[in-house]
């Protein structure tokens, strides 16, 4: 797991009844600050339940690093996620990205800068920013379209749910918006810990996530949104657990498939969903290997919605684990 390798700051949440505290000190203050809290309230533990999240601060100053300036004045983001996290943190760039996600409505004056794979360089440029601020998986092909341009960039992993936590510990800093991303943070772990609490004890089944368009489809392992949320949930990831993919994305393999013999395979479209689904419903019936799969014989082959989980989203993590709980853990 991701986890493995992190070590250290452990940054410390207090939950429930201590939301609106201040977080801004040292992750060792707060550590300290958990500790007390949990032997000075172990007889109102019930009402008053402590919560921790794991980050890797070398990798938070690393990532802070990047920036000349801090806080920036002027930022241009290329990414839905990191357009959605600078909104809780009230910070408002100068250009967001054009997609088809609906974005927070505070930012619907905000002057778009065509999508994140093909942003417009002339709007940008107009624009004038202190950074540009993309995501780690994109990060060669935003460069050749900035670098040339002398525009700075700066670039925050968000594919999994661990990432999206790890980039708001690093933006709340960067913009001197601690309080704002702790109280964030601890409102989605909140929820976070009482739909996986929920799950425990359960049966865990194997699911197999897709993700593609109507040309191709790519297997995906649980450094993805979807697949950290299913783990999150106990599930067993058969590109991870089975196949042992390192690889995010792999190509399909249909042999290997029928091989691993997952109880659940969810299809993530990209592009035209209703598309990418049809294709994949049409494959299905023209190629029997589906219908030797525990999946197809229990009716457990499935889109997902597109709106909750075609793009990497904290904010809606909360939709996107009930959504994955009802279909992982209902017969």
């Amino acid at each position: 797991m991701k986890h493995a390798g992190w070590k250290t700051g452990m940054i410390a949440l207090l939950l429930t009844g201590v939301v609106g505290c201040s977080n801004s000190a040292s992750p060792e203050a707060a550590t300290q600050q958990a500790a007390t809290s949990s032997q000075s309230d172990s007889s109102t533990s019930s009402q008053q339940a402590v919560h921790t999240i794991s980050v890797d601060e070398k990798k938070v100053e690393e990532l802070l690093t990047q920036f000349k300036t801090q806080p920036p004045t002027k930022v241009v983001t290329v990414s839905v996620a990191i357009t959605e996290i600078l909104n809780e943190l009230g910070v408002t760039p100068v250009g967001v990205p054009t997609t088809s996600s609906k974005l927070p409505a505070s930012l619907d004056t905000v002057p778009r800068i065509g999508t994140s794979h093909q942003p417009d360089l002339e709007q940008v440029a107009k624009l004038q920013p202190d950074v540009i601020l993309g995501p780690t998986s994109i990060q060669a092909s935003i460069d050749k379209k900035f670098k040339p341009a002398a525009l700075s960039t700066a670039y925050l992993p968000v594919d999994s749910i661990d990432e999206l936590k790890l980039s708001t510990v690093v933006l709340g800093r960067l913009f001197k918006q601690e309080e704002k991303a702790t109280a964030f943070l601890q409102s989605i772990m909140e929820k976070e810990k009482t739909i996986i609490d929920a799950t425990k004890g359960k049966p865990a089944p194997k699911v197999l996530f897709l993700f593609g368009s109507a040309e191709a489809l790519m297997v995906m392992n649980e450094n993805t949104f979807v697949g950290s949320l299913a783990r999150n949930l106990g599930a067993s990831n058969v590109a991870s657990d089975v196949l042992k993919q390192t690889e995010t994305y792999v190509p399909l393999n249909m042999e290997s498939i029928v091989a691993a013999n997952p109880d659940v395979i969810l299809l993530v479209a990209h592009g035209d969903p209703s598309a990418v689904t049809k294709k994949f419903e049409e494959d299905v019936k023209k190629n029997g290997a589906w219908e030797k799969l525990s999946a197809f014989k229990n009716g457990k082959m499935k889109a997902l919605d597109y709106s909750t989980f075609g793009i990497a989203s904290l904010v809606k993590v909360p939709a996107a684990y009930e959504e994955l709980v009802n279909i992982l853990y209902t017969e």
